[in-house]
């Protein structure tokens, strides 16, 4: 069965660029995900309401986009180096109201 609903390709589309953007140097992993995630959505599209897709589907798109992160091993030094795509500024709870102007 199809799944023919605009709001469940949205959120597949944003779990796809989180893969993308997540797994920039890995392909097969790309490809994989985004297979795997699709054939789940042909195969069970009648189990879940459209809601349940989209929710389900905006929960794996923020775990790869914010809990994953990559690393490569550097061969030289036997150490691995991670690939961090965001950074996010940690200030104490006081100085972050003082910068928002609280």
């Amino acid at each position: 069965m199809a799944v023919r609903s605009l709001r469940v390709a949205g959120a597949y589309r944003d779990f796809c660029r989180a893969v993308k953007t997540t797994f920039a140097a890995d392909p097969q992993i790309q490809r994989q995900l985004r297979a795997e995630t699709a054939r789940a959505l042909r195969q069970q599209a009648s189990l879940k309401s459209e809601d349940a897709w989209v929710a389900d589907l905006k929960s794996g798109t923020d775990m790869i986009r914010y809990e994953v992160i990559q690393a490569s091993l550097n061969p030289e030094t036997q150490n691995y180096r991670a690939h961090i795509t965001q950074v996010v500024d940690l200030l104490p709870p006081d100085e972050a109201l003082k910068k928002q102007g609280r």
